[in-house]
């Protein structure tokens, strides 16, 4: 009976140490990168790390325009204002400044221009 399960032992231990053989072997190829898996592994984290940093460029581009157009928005509001405020005034809006100061015409002094219709006859010849 002894013998048996000595037997049974060995068989066992012969077993264990063939299944780890072929595990040690599956994961040194799965850590390989020559092999299809490795390397498609790789690719996959070199792909990983430029989304990381394209998602990071993006975030950063979108608060920028979130603030130029924040920016926009609140001279607009005051424009508005300014133009509501002139026109229950009764008086004619004056011309925007130029951001960059520069203003090629001024028509400060300048009278509006009064165009006449022309008299007709009232269509008799």
């Amino acid at each position: 009976m002894t013998l048996v399960l000595d037997l049974a032992i060995a068989l066992g231990a012969f077993l264990a140490a063939a299944y780890c053989l072929l595990l040690s072997r599956r994961l040194r190829a799965l850590t390989r990168l020559d092999g299809d898996v490795g390397a498609a592994i790789a690719v996959l984290s070199q792909q990983v790390d430029a989304l990381t940093r394209a998602l990071a460029n993006a975030s950063h581009s979108s608060t920028q325009a979130e603030a130029s157009l924040a920016l926009t928005i609140a001279r607009a509001e005051t424009a508005t204002r300014n133009l509501e405020l002139m026109l229950a005034a009764g008086r004619p809006p004056a011309p925007p400044a130029p951001e960059d100061g520069f203003a090629p015409f001024s028509r400060a002094g300048a009278r509006p221009r009064v165009l006449r219709q022309r008299e007709t006859d009232g269509g008799r010849s």
